[in-house]
Parts: structure tokens; C-alpha cells; sequence
């Protein structure tokens, strides 16, 4: 692929796999540690929606700061800083829920900086054509690390408890920080003199005034406010409803990375033959028809299958999202935007995560699977039938 001869993306492509590889097993072990702690979903939703405050609220704010900054070193120390406080999670968090939530809010505030950095570096490193090319590999780093190691992080956790997890994610957060450091300067081309807060309000106001990310983000957030229960229910419907435990709930999770990687590799000749802006669309309609058919099929088997078609159609709406903002945004914005994307979309995911944990108990997971899903596609309906999303505007279409 062209976007892996760039020396700088090949270098962020190679530490976001490494620090992946111990998250995705970290996440495993975190959500069945906590269930089985405390045999209660909402503590589940509970924990995810601490993750997700700290984005909601503080994201924005670290932006404003980040886009003044050398991303290549924020980059650096957002990892080598998470690494000590992964590790204290069985020390401290497994002994203490107080603890745990603590430790879990700062290593959220630490993503919080790195994630909308990394997304906003990736024009910087690679040419404009590619900038699709490179967003589905960034993806698809992603989900080989569940494809490789979410399985096998079920059948770890099963076996010898989650100790172990939450020690090599902390090891390859330090490995991802040493990787980064080969990455060249990434300052800022032009560095606002606005005062702090209107930095902050800049952002927040291009996302809102933006006609083509303003629709997608808004697109997106009613999509996630139902769609993500799958976030906190996944674990819940493999151990109380499909009876498979925490071996069956992370081959669910690696079937939903399998089709993900299928899905980023079909993504050339899906954009070849689609402008960005309607696969965004389509996929997601599809997307909610398959979430909401694990509520209709609630059978081990068929899960596998569609959590797999909804890895696949995934790729097929966050990939367009994603180059959509960075196409449309200036490269001294970019952190600001994607930060306020994150803030924008956590809320969404908050309310779905807290929803589906609330609703599980009266209406079973099976049955908000299927009312979330179907709400996901009305959201993309809604947004075909009122005039879909914008092209830029230099008529550029998909790079694919």
C-alpha cells in the first residue's frame, strides 16, 4: 500500500499495533473483571461512562492547548505515561472500585490527548490522495489486534484471571512511546494568537458551522447514542444470555475485528466506486440492520455472524468519517476538531452505554439490541432523505 512507503506513517502505523495489541486484551479483561466483581451491568455502563466523561469534558480543552504544541512529543508522553498507570490497575483498581474508576478516568484523560493528535497528524504524513488509504490502515491496525488478540485474551482471563492483561498493555504503551520518538517534528503550521478559550470556542464553532461535518458528526452521534450498547451489553449477552462466558465474549469481539480487517482491505474498491460521503451513509444504514438483528437471532452462531458483517460494514462509515473531517478542516484545527469529534461522539456513546445498561435489566439485552439498531439506520435515513452529506468543495472525490 502507498501510504506505508511514508517513513513518518509507517513509524505510526507500527506503534498504534503495538499499543493496540495490549488495549484490546486490556478492554477484555477490564469489562469482565468488573462484571464479575460486581455481577451488575450498570456497574459495567458505570465504569465505560467514567472512560467516557473525561473525553466529553476535557478533550476539548486539552486540544486547544495540543494545537500549540510539537505533536510528536505529546504523542511520545501520552504513552510513556500510561504505562505506570495500566499497571497499577491489579495492585490497586481489582482491590478498590474507587480506585479502579480513578485509575481508569486518568488513562482516559492521557487517550484523550493522544487519539485526536494521532487523527490529525495523518495528512501531515502523507499526501492528500492517500489520506483515505492511510485512514483505513490506522483502522485496520486496529482490528488485527482483535482479530489476533481479543480471542485470546477470553481464554487468558478465563484461565488465570486478568492480572496478567493489564501488565502487557502497560509494557507495549512503552513501546509504542519509544517507536514515536523516531517520528520527525509535527509542529503546528500556524499557531492562533486567540486566547484559550476562543481557541477552544474555534473548534467547537467549525464543527458546527461546517455543512459537511456538521452533518456527518451529527449523523453520527444519534447513530452512536443507540448503537453502542454493543459496548456495554456485548459481555453481558455472552455470559447471561448466550451462556458462552468471557471466552465466548472475546470470540465475539474478534469476529467484529475479522470483518473490520476484511472490510478496511475491501475499502479501495468500495471508494472507487462510491463517493465517501454515500458509503459513509449506506454502510451505516446496513450497519444498524445487523445490530439489531442480534436481538432477533439471539443464538451464539448467528452473533458470530453478524457482529463479523457489522466489523466489515464499521469500516465502511468511520474510515469516510474520518478523512471527511480531515479533508475539511485546516492542519492548525485538526486537533481541535477531532477532539470535539471525540467530545461530540463520547457523549453519544455515553448515553448508549448508560441507556443499554439501564434498559437490560427490564427489557433484556436481546431486546435493546434490536431497538438500538433499528434506531441506528433511521439516523442514516433520515440523513439520505434530507440531502445526505456534502462533497468538499473542490470536488474531490474519494482518493480510492
Amino acid at each position: 500500500m502507498k501510504a506505508l512507503r511514508h517513513p513518518g506513517f509507517a513509524r505510526l502505523i507500527l506503534s498504534y499495533l503495538v499499543s493496540q495489541a495490549g488495549s484490546k486484551i486490556h478492554r477484555v479483561a477490564l469489562l469482565v473483571l468488573v462484571y464479575l466483581l460486581t455481577e451488575n451491568a450498570l456497574w459495567v455502563s458505570l465504569v465505560l461512562g467514567v472512560q467516557l466523561l473525561g473525553t466529553v469534558v476535557f478533550s476539548p480543552l486539552l486540544s486547544a492547548w495540543a494545537d500549540t504544541q510539537d505533536r510528536k512529543a505529546l504523542l511520545v508522553w501520552s504513552d510513556l505515561l500510561r504505562a505506570p498507570l495500566v499497571a497499577l490497575i491489579p495492585l490497586l483498581g481489582a482491590k478498590s472500585l474507587p480506585a479502579l474508576l480513578l485509575l481508569v478516568f486518568l488513562i482516559e484523560l492521557l487517550r484523550d490527548l493522544h487519539d485526536p493528535i494521532q487523527n490529525a497528524v495523518v495528512p501531515d504524513l502523507v499526501p492528500k490522495e492517500e489520506v483515505d488509504e492511510a485512514n483505513s490502515l490506522i483502522l485496520l491496525a486496529d482490528r488485527l489486534s482483535e482479530v489476533l488478540f481479543v480471542g485470546a485474551a477470553g481464554v487468558l482471563v478465563a484461565a488465570v484471571g486478568p492480572a496478567f492483561a493489564f501488565y502487557l498493555d502497560a509494557i507495549t504503551y512503552l513501546a509504542s512511546g519509544l517507536i514515536l520518538m523516531g517520528l520527525p517534528p509535527l509542529k503546528p503550521d500556524h499557531i492562533s494568537k486567540a486566547g484559550f478559550f476562543a481557541r477552544v470556542k474555534e473548534g467547537l464553532g467549525h464543527l458546527r458551522r461546517h455543512p459537511a461535518i456538521r452533518r456527518t458528526v451529527g449523523t453520527l452521534f444519534a447513530a452512536a447514542a443507540f448503537g453502542s450498547v454493543e459496548t456495554a451489553l456485548g459481555v453481558v449477552l455472552a455470559i447471561k444470555w448466550l451462556g458462552v462466558g468471557s471466552a465466548g465474549f472475546g470470540f465475539m469481539e474478534a469476529a467484529l475485528a475479522l470483518g473490520a480487517i476484511l472490510g478496511g482491505l475491501a475499502m479501495p474498491r468500495l471508494l472507487a466506486r462510491l463517493p465517501r460521503e454515500k458509503l459513509f451513509l449506506y454502510g451505516l444504514l446496513l450497519f444498524g440492520l445487523f445490530e439489531a438483528s442480534v436481538g432477533l437471532f439471539p443464538t451464539f452462531a448467528w452473533v458470530l455472524v453478524a457482529f463479523f458483517l457489522g466489523g466489515f460494514l464499521n469500516m465502511t462509515f468511520i474510515v469516510p468519517a474520518r478523512s471527511i473531517l480531515q479533508l475539511n478542516t485546516p492542519q492548525e484545527m485538526r486537533g481541535r476538531i477531532f477532539a470535539a469529534f471525540g467530545a461530540v461522539m463520547n457523549a453519544a456513546v455515553l448515553i448508549g452505554t448508560m441507556l443499554g445498561g439501564a434498559l437490560e435489566g427490564p427489557m433484556g439485552a436481546p431486546m435493546v439490541f434490536l431497538l438500538a439498531g433499528g434506531m441506528v439506520s433511521l439516523a442514516a435515513l433520515y440523513t439520505l432523505l434530507t440531502g445526505g452529506i456534502p462533497a468538499p468543495q473542490d470536488g474531490r472525490q474519494s482518493a480510492g
